[in-house]
């Protein structure tokens, strides 16, 4: 627990340090950074993502409706069968 503590104080003041450090390799890895984000490669990523996420919501609610539809229609034989069989086998008038 204490290299831990140790580790993760060495890892602030080196972050701390080189964010107060005006070294032109940061500055073109944060200009970088932003063609990245701004790009029209991570504009597409972002869409299909945001798009496949709705239609596998869509797709989760259609398919629980399904088995929903499913259930009746098999509540729905079983109980034709058992009136069925209460019909001719358990019919006292006969």
């Amino acid at each position: 627990m204490k290299n831990i503590k140790l580790a993760m104080f060495a890892l602030a003041l080196t972050v701390s340090q080189a964010q107060a450090n005006d070294n032109p390799i940061i500055n073109s890895v944060e200009s970088a950074k932003d063609f990245v984000l701004n790009s029209q490669v991570t504009n597409f990523v972002v869409t299909e993502y945001t798009s496949l996420k709705d239609e596998s919501v869509q797709g989760i609610q259609q398919t629980k409706e399904q088995v929903d539809i499913n259930k009746d229609q098999l509540v729905g034989i079983f109980l034709n069968v058992k009136d069925a069989f209460n019909y001719y086998f358990n019919n006292e008038n006969q």
